[in-house]
């Protein structure tokens, strides 16, 4: 077996052109591995600097006692007030000796973003009062009828630098969102909403290929009718208007499409 030793080192900055000992460490033990210790300096001289690793221990002139050391690395810490605008941000402390080799794992439940929604809209009960004067509000939701609104008119991660809110059909928008929060069956003899959307975006894609996915969750089209984004909807609807024989020139129906 191996005995603990001790080595003795110094760090030493010079100012005025002498050395001076900032830092006195002392390593005690036995380890079969590399043992790193690091220290940080502030109050640093004028740049540029010198600096050096001084050994007070005499090296070791025998294979039973192995303690070499040498200097690694520097790295130079800017301390700075970090922000991360848009970002949610997570952090945790653990103590190691709980875990052992362990790797920590770590589970968050995400709920999302916060939408801009009818200011008549009730989100955790998917139900709208009364009718709508046009103004939103921020609220969560999975709606992705506002999700897509969101992200044509969101200016960081979206269109919003290059359409505004008067550029989208808000209206469409507002009754193909409220046919997605219609209550189905959801085969365990409860209800959940007709269509939802949860989704992560984590690379960088085109425009319209984004706002095709995002339309193909609620089965509608984005059509631009020439002045502004609209959508239409694959939906049970009323009828329009009844064609009948009188409706055609000479009674008879005719045909032509291609194969």
């Amino acid at each position: 077996d191996r005995n603990p030793s001790s080595v003795n080192l110094l760090i030493q900055f010079q100012r005025s052109g002498i050395w001076n000992t900032e830092f006195d460490i002392t390593i005690n033990g036995k380890i079969t591995t590399q043992y790193l210790a690091s220290v940080v300096a502030d109050n640093l001289p004028p740049r540029p600097f010198s600096v050096r690793m001084v050994r007070v221990t005499p090296d070791s002139t025998t294979d039973r006692l192995q303690n070499k050391t040498l200097w690694s690395s520097y790295t130079e810490i800017i301390d700075i007030r970090q922000g991360y605008p848009g970002t949610a941000v997570a952090g945790l402390l653990v103590d190691a000796e709980q875990f052992g080799s362990q790797q920590v794992t770590r589970n968050y439940h995400l709920r999302g973003r916060i939408f801009q929604v009818p200011s008549n809209y009730d989100p955790d009960t998917r139900t709208y009062t009364g009718l709508w004067d046009g103004a939103f509000k921020p609220a969560y939701t999975n709606n992705p009828a506002w999700c897509t609104m969101d992200k044509l008119t969101h200016p960081r991660y979206g269109l919003g630098r290059r359409i505004g809110g008067a550029d989208v059909d808000k209206w469409a928008l507002y009754a193909i969102a409220q046919y997605c929060d219609q209550p189905v069956p959801d085969g365990f003899g409860g209800t959940e909403p007709r269509m939802t959307l949860n989704a992560y975006i984590t690379t960088q894609r085109k425009a319209y290929d984004v706002l095709a996915d995002f339309c193909s969750v609620m089965r509608c089209m984005p059509v631009w009718n020439g002045r502004k984004m609209t959508f239409i909807q694959d939906r049970p609807s009323d009828k329009a208007w009844t064609y009948t024989n009188g409706n055609v020139v000479g009674g008879r129906f005719k045909y032509s499409f291609s194969a």
